[in-house]
């Protein structure tokens, strides 16, 4: 603790390249149609030796590839910003910062002169990582100046929301950090910021919360809801914020992407967009994971099978076993056990986009190809009130 403590200081933020924050904590913008953006997690590098210690499986060039597809739609004129679901950095230094400006400098602004026609702005979200070293989050707060709800004393708050009022109808972000242990004190004071947010139900009509660690998730070797603290936020919200308001859950965490719909459709949908570049997890199809109230879990049916259809694909192209193509029906030596998907085979590695039109939302999660350019598999969209989600075009 007194090493992280000394590096914090150590650490001089003005030394760190700037990203644009798309909009401060408690500001709005008015669409009189639709707003677009990208949803991302775990960009940052491998750490050294870390593939082989945990078995996951190093997939380099997907977060330069992650960059040029995004940046794609920027061209086009549709994603307005882009949320970063935390762990950005592998520990939090001037070197890595700077490292990740380099990688991302193509499409987010800031600081540093452009590299392409256009750029976007960003909302990040704190992972394990990001404070590494650097419980005050001073290298996160240099990296993205004015993070977050303004608490005083120079500290950096890594919680924050902002409303999106699309076609009349009022989408509220709120962004969370779930680092109970890295907060310290800081974590009443963002329970008691949380609460007030979520209670204020006349200036909003939808909530979607980010944060990174998963409430559920079935990435292999990775916890459910570390440390708690992802489940006494959402319990906090669900007992504060209007019934049925609550619409969506991203989070980071693991280095895979999964979906969930535990409530069934009319409950909210869990996204863990977790695998943006960082060591791939193997996921299970289906198993135990004990967060939140869901003891017993499953991948969203159609997310399954449009994971199992796009993993026969792959495998082919990939050549690989048939042992792991076995491990994802379940069959054969695999039968009775949890199918899986192999990330030696094929790593859930990609980005989601999001486009909110009235009260409607709509999310397209694009996979990464062989060659490293993406394809959209799924699509949810959440219709109203009166219809909940349903799955497909």
């Amino acid at each position: 603790m007194i090493l992280a403590f000394s590096f914090a200081y150590a650490l001089d933020a003005k030394k760190l390249p700037g990203q644009d924050i798309f909009l401060d904590d408690g500001q709005s913008k008015k669409y009189t149609d639709t707003v677009e953006f990208a949803v991302v997690g775990n960009v940052r590098p491998a750490k050294p030796g870390e593939a082989e210690a945990s078995k996951r499986v190093a997939a380099k060039g997907v977060t330069d590839a992650l960059v040029r597809d995004i940046s794609a739609t920027v061209q086009e004129g549709r994603t307005e910003f882009v949320v970063l679901l935390g762990n950005l950095v592998p520990t939090s230094s001037i070197a890595t910062w700077k490292a990740f400006t380099r990688q991302w400098v193509s499409l987010i602004s800031g600081t540093e002169p452009p590299e392409g026609p256009m750029r976007t702005r960003v909302l990040p979200v704190a992972g394990e990582d990001d404070g590494a070293g650097d419980d005050r989050y001073t290298g996160l707060g240099g990296a993205f100046p004015g993070l977050g709800a303004d608490i005083g004393f120079n500290r950096v708050a890594t919680w924050y929301h902002v409303d999106l009022e699309v076609g009349g109808h009022t989408w509220r972000l709120l962004t969370v950090d779930s680092n109970k242990t890295t907060l310290g004190s800081r974590w009443e004071e963002q329970l008691a910021f949380v609460e007030k947010v979520v209670k204020d139900d006349d200036a909003y009509d939808s909530l979607l919360v980010f944060t990174y660690h998963p409430l559920i998730t079935l990435a292999v070797g990775q916890k459910a809801n570390v440390g708690e603290g992802t489940s006494e936020l959402l319990d906090l919200v669900e007992a504060e914020s209007p019934v049925g308001a609550l619409k969506a859950v991203f989070s980071g965490g693991s280095t895979a992407n999964e979906v969930y719909l535990p409530r069934g459709k009319f409950g909210e949908l869990y996204v863990v967009a977790g695998g943006g570049g960082a060591p791939a997890d193997t996921i299970e199809r289906w198993g135990h994971a004990e967060a939140g109230g869901f003891p017993d879990v499953k991948l969203e049916t159609t997310y399954d099978f449009a994971l199992l259809r796009e993993f026969e694909r792959q495998a082919e192209l990939r050549k690989c076993s048939t042992v792991a193509m076995d491990h994802a029906k379940s069959v054969e030596s695999w039968k009775g056990f949890p199918g899986a998907y192999e990330a030696s085979c094929m790593p859930t590695q990609g980005w989601w986009d999001v486009a909110l039109t009235g009260e409607r939302m709509e999310l397209n999660y694009r996979q990464v190809q062989p060659d490293l350019s993406f394809k959209a598999i799924y699509t949810a969209t959440f219709s109203g009130k009166k219809n909940g989600w349903t799955i497909g075009k």
